[in-house]
């Protein structure tokens, strides 16, 4: 029986106040493409959909081009039902 054990990283720290990789800077610029992307979508008089996260997870919600969100559920005929208006 060998003794099997995590590998370690072998890679530097990066200096105190530094980007962590250059996967923080790519994740960075993904969230800002996909800011930007839902931005004109809405403009473009589109609404937008996404589900939830964290207590939210499993439900889906919708934000109109007038910037109201509302939290829907499909029906078994593909149609959406809207289950209530989000109120900020």
């Amino acid at each position: 029986m060998s003794d099997q054990s995590a590998p370690v990283s072998v890679l530097p720290k990066p200096a105190e106040g530094a980007p962590n990789s250059d996967s923080d800077e790519l994740l960075r610029l993904f969230q800002a493409g996909a800011q930007r992307a839902v931005a004109d979508h809405l403009a473009a008089g589109h609404p937008v959909y996404y589900g939830g996260t964290g207590p939210e997870a499993g439900k889906l919600f919708m934000q109109k081009p007038d910037g109201r969100h509302f939290e829907y559920r499909m029906r078994e005929d593909g149609t959406r039902e809207i289950v209530r208006e989000i109120v900020t």
